[in-house]
């Protein structure tokens, strides 16, 4: 019993960040009805399928389902100072290497944030790419963006190394 309260107490706090952090926010991701509809189905179907029969590992579940429920409902955004996520704690502009901004055909703008070589996060906004471009430039972001395609070099920070050797010579080399 001990565990679920303790765990309680952490989602508590995480969700008082989150909505905290909402409050900051100046443009709103565009919310995709689907991933809302999709996530608390899940929370209730978790709790319909799992129900257990102690008082404790009922308040996990409920933690739990809780925690499913708010990734469908929070807000995400961007603020001043750094994008607001689910799941990210302190999302400070200055810890990401490059901002990529691409144009979607229906007006929206397709913002990926590249934090290190496998580490990236992207969001969906419904302003056109110059209002998200201007907000991210005033806040001394224009050297870190990066308009339509990510160059090759920008997304793995090692090269690519040519190989000197066709995949068939290579191949007849390793033969016994």
């Amino acid at each position: 019993m001990a565990e679920a309260i303790v765990i309680g107490a952490f989602l508590v706090i995480l969700l008082f960040i989150q909505i905290r952090d909402q409050k900051e926010v100046v443009i709103l991701a565009k919310r995709n009805f689907i991933k809302v509809g999709l996530m608390l189905t899940l929370a209730v179907s978790v709790l319909i399928i799992f129900w257990p029969q102690q008082l404790a590992d009922q308040i996990k579940l409920g933690i739990f389902a809780i925690m499913i429920a708010s990734i469908g409902l929070l807000r995400e955004g961007l603020t001043t100072k750094r994008l607001i996520k689910f799941g990210i704690l302190t999302g400070d502009y200055q810890q990401f290497e490059a901002i990529q901004l691409e144009d979607s055909r229906l007006g929206e703008t397709f913002v990926t944030f590249y934090k290190g070589k496998n580490s990236h996060f992207s969001t969906l906004f419904s302003q056109d790419l110059k209002s998200i471009e201007k907000f991210l430039s005033q806040n001394g972001l224009e050297n870190k963006l990066v308009i339509g395609e990510m160059p090759e070099e920008k997304v793995t920070s090692n090269p690519k190394k040519k190989q000197s050797k066709s995949p068939a010579k290579r191949l007849r080399s390793t033969k016994l």
